[in-house]
């Protein structure tokens, strides 16, 4: 799985003016609903000066903004940009192609829906959330299970239509 998880990370491409870091972080703020920077650090198990880094560098490229939590005004909260979305969006499709074509020349149609239900109990299996289980897990590899189901699922699907 980490295997997978490091070249799933490789094969993210760069974002114009932002680095590596800064991607991944731009992935959870993403995810949504609104998050604040601490929040971001513990998902990534990064330290929050190295977060700041990666959000002032995301902010100045306009694809994140940063915003008052209405009920702390004290509180941080992030949101992600137009620019910022479709960033994301590209990131994932250009990942997504290279985990659909690996699926599609290595496995068998057999062997893709076996991933693709194995994906589906590992993302359930990441969705836990019971204590002991969320200290105990790599985030990277919730999102590595999630990112391959979805890479399986879409390579069957077009399989099937191609049908």
């Amino acid at each position: 799985m980490r295997m997978l998880g490091r070249r799933l990370r490789r094969e993210l491409p760069p974002v114009r003016g932002v680095s590596r870091s800064a991607v991944q972080v731009l992935r959870i703020v993403a995810r949504g609903p609104e998050p604040s920077p601490s929040d971001v650090a513990e998902k990534l198990r990064m330290t929050s000066s190295n977060v700041a880094a990666a959000l002032r560098e995301l902010e100045s490229a306009g694809l994140v903004c940063r915003g008052r939590d209405p009920e702390d005004g004290r509180r941080v909260r992030l949101s992600i940009t137009g620019a910022g979305a479709e960033a994301v969006s590209c990131v994932h499709a250009e990942r997504d192609t290279w985990l659909g074509r690996a699926t599609e020349a290595l496995l068998s149609a057999d062997e893709q829906l076996t991933l693709l239900r194995a994906g589906e109990l590992m993302q359930r299996l990441a969705e836990y959330e019971a204590a002991e289980a969320a200290e105990a897990a790599d985030p990277a590899d919730a999102a590595i299970a999630a990112a391959a189901a979805d890479a399986v699922a879409v390579t069957v699907a077009d399989r099937e239509r191609r049908r």
